[in-house]
């Protein structure tokens, strides 16, 4: 059974600890707050984009070959190569619950029919992860700060050509206390083979041309849908980090109380030795 001593140590640490958490939470809160009405305004437009990528991808693939030697002949981007590539986006810091590990689990998976992609992870507790050996990642040496514009991805952008296919793994924020990790392609989205809708005309017309599109605004939509999904995943990583310092901070305070209970029984005990020290010396005195 602790003594007083050890349980005012106990009680200073864990009142570190809970102080601690409660200002972890805190500065998440605001930071999920701030971004979250930045991201939910900007979803409609992504949505909007992802979709007129698919219909690019969709007409892009059903050229003829008349058409890609136009293309090589005006020197426009040519059509992406069969090399695959899988960016994991993780977070740069510690103390965000169980966000990391639903990442890493859904990796796992995909690994099954990606292990042959190279890999980019973005984040250093994903890089310290995958680092690790449990799997064979080819290349991860991206930084992105927690405080980014588009021109901070710029690099990694550039990579976006080489590939015929970018799977993307990150954690969606749906609401506060609820996040989804899911895989989405930012390259050459895979457009839907349902024998209906190959049957119903394109939803998009392009103007000038189809060429003329691929060259100016593509790799615009997908930097500023990257860009979106890593808001997403910064968004998600502050409400999980917000949540988990706020069950920390809860489970600090219920065991403050416990130890201050066992501190009041303990020094309780301390003052019955002490009353009953007293009564038997009396008894001997007065003997």
């Amino acid at each position: 059974m602790p003594t007083i001593n050890e349980i005012k140590e106990q009680t200073i640490v864990v009142r570190s600890v809970g102080d601690f958490t409660n200002a972890i939470q805190q500065i998440s809160t605001m930071r999920m707050v701030q971004l979250r009405g930045k991201v939910l305004k900007s979803r409609p437009f992504v949505e909007a984009a992802s979709a007129m990528l698919t219909e690019v991808a969709s007409i892009r693939n059903s050229m003829d070959t008349a058409s890609l030697l136009k293309m090589e002949k005006s020197n426009l981007p040519k059509p992406h190569s069969n090399q695959r590539a899988v960016i994991v986006i993780t977070s740069n810091a510690g103390l965000t619950g169980s966000y990391n590990i639903e990442i890493y689990k859904k990796v796992a998976q995909v690994l099954e029919t990606e292990k042959d992609s190279d890999f980019y992870i973005i984040g250093k507790k994903g890089q310290e992860y995958f680092a690790g050996g449990k799997f064979k990642v080819k290349n991860f040496p991206y930084e992105v700060p927690e405080n980014f514009s588009i021109a901070d991805l710029s690099r990694l952008v550039r990579v976006f050509d080489y590939y015929g296919q970018i799977t993307l793994i990150y954690s969606r924020f749906i609401n506060t206390a609820t996040r989804d990790v899911v895989t989405t392609s930012i390259v050459n989205p895979v457009p839907d083979t349902d024998a209906n809708d190959e049957k119903q005309p394109g939803k998009y017309t392009f103007e000038p041309g189809i060429n003329e599109l691929i060259e100016g605004i593509s790799s615009k939509l997908r930097a500023a849908l990257f860009q979106q999904q890593i808001f997403d995943a910064h968004l998600s990583q502050f409400a999980a980090q917000m949540v988990g310092m706020q069950t920390a901070s809860d489970n600090a305070k219920t065991l403050l109380g416990e130890l201050q209970l066992e501190y009041n029984k303990q020094r309780r005990k301390l003052i019955d030795k002490k009353i009953s020290e007293v009564f038997a010396g009396s008894a001997t005195w007065a003997s």
